[in-house]
């Protein structure tokens, strides 16, 4: 399924009265194990990256990339989202991933 918006998981979670699932991604295998659980569950999900994470990795990209791969690989609508990202640098790096 193609990767959808952060915007378009929570409306959609709105219109029918649920909450809209967003978790913190800190590893790889945290963000394999959220996918499957969505495409389980026929349920969409927002996969977020905090700015404390891309520290902890020591970059963006390849847990952004990894991420977004899983997304759009995935059976039900999934999301990536950058929280709470203060360093405009990194949302740059956010866009081109």
């Amino acid at each position: 399924m193609p990767l959808v918006s952060t915007a378009s998981i929570v409306a959609d979670a709105r219109a029918s009265g649920v909450g809209a699932p967003a978790f913190n991604v800190i590893h790889l295998e945290t963000a394999e194990a959220l996918v499957a659980a969505a495409d389980r569950t026929g349920t969409p999900l927002i996969l977020q990256i905090s700015e404390n994470c891309v520290r902890y990795h020591g970059s963006l990209l390849p847990l952004a990339r990894a991420a977004l791969a899983l997304a759009e690989a995935a059976r039900t609508g999934i999301a990536v989202h950058l929280d709470h990202i203060t360093d405009a640098g990194l949302v740059r790096q956010g866009v081109a991933a």
